[in-house]
């Protein structure tokens, strides 16, 4: 695999100048480009002095940063209209939680049949010609009279 100049500047910039960290499969052709092109050893050479120059900066020593960066107050936060209203329908204080989760529970299968209803015909369709007039014929049971078989 030959490597160009290019590629081998990108491991660098990447990598670094050692040659443990760079990549196991492109190991080898950079030490072959290495040994073969002056430009790349002159690259190297840069990359190594640029590392050394790094090391030898010094941290400064700010004691007090970590306690004031700690202790700092924090905006007040803003909550979203959707965190709002769960900790409405499920809140935590366990008072509101006697009422609201029997609630919840109860309403889950009312919940469940709305959307299975929703998503599902079962069977029943539009051009199904049998259901064309539904609304005469509740029209017209509402207006019997059922009081008449009661006595």
């Amino acid at each position: 695999m030959t490597m160009t100049l290019q590629e081998f500047s990108d491991i660098l910039d990447r990598c670094g100048a050692e040659p443990m960290a760079w990549p196991h499969p492109e190991r080898a052709a950079c030490r072959a480009l290495l040994e073969s092109d002056i430009t790349a050893t002159t690259l190297l050479l840069e990359h190594q002095r640029l590392a050394q120059a790094l090391n030898q900066l010094q941290v400064p020593a700010m004691p007090a940063l970590e306690a004031r960066v700690l202790n700092q107050s924090l905006p007040a936060s803003t909550r979203s209209a959707i965190d709002r209203a769960l900790d409405w329908l499920l809140p935590v204080n366990p008072v509101g939680s006697v009422f609201w989760r029997p609630i919840m529970a109860a309403c889950l299968p009312l919940l469940f049949g709305i959307l299975v209803g929703n998503f599902f015909s079962f069977g029943v369709t539009a051009e199904n010609q049998g259901f064309e007039f539904w609304d005469d014929e509740l029209y017209v049971l509402s207006l019997n009279d059922y009081t008449e078989n009661l006595f």
